[in-house]
């Protein structure tokens, strides 16, 4: 009986706490991708993640990136010269422009993370790949921020 008074409390606060997520669906801007430049993989994951804020009749900036980059570092090395950790960062510079006007300079989002060395250099390589996506879903999340407050 204490557990299900438990549950129904925990359940009548969080029903009513007025939660509400930061990057919602409810979008107050649409734009239009008009040029991308840099890495393929970035890029690839950019266009298919604002499809949605993507609106074919009413667009109202124009977003432009001008360059993507990956960069990846050797952190730390061990007493052989072996590396052991990486450090790897992703860059995203990005224009926006309404009705052909320059918004601000160029916005630069940046989003790295270090990893260690793996032995199979395979298993290396897919960690990398799930980083990537991930560390670009990180900018995503913040140039979507970044449009909402425009």
């Amino acid at each position: 009986m204490k557990k299900i008074i438990i549950i129904c409390l925990i359940f009548l606060f969080s029903s009513s706490c007025g939660y509400e997520p930061l990057i919602s669906k409810n979008k107050n801007f649409s734009f239009k991708i008009i040029d991308l430049g840099g890495n393929n993989k970035i890029n690839y994951i950019v266009k298919n993640r604002l499809k949605i804020y993507e609106e074919k009749n009413n667009n109202n900036y124009n977003l432009e990136i001008i360059d993507s980059k990956i960069r990846k570092i050797v952190a730390s090395m061990d007493t052989k010269g072996n590396p052991k950790t990486y450090r790897l960062t992703i860059k995203l510079n990005i224009n926006l422009k309404q009705n052909s006007n320059l918004i601000g300079k160029d916005k630069e989002f940046l989003s790295s993370s270090n990893y260690n060395t793996m032995s199979s250099k395979f298993e290396l390589k897919k960690y990398e790949e799930n980083l990537i996506k991930n560390l670009t879903e990180k900018i995503l999340d913040n140039l979507i921020l970044y449009m909402q407050n425009l």
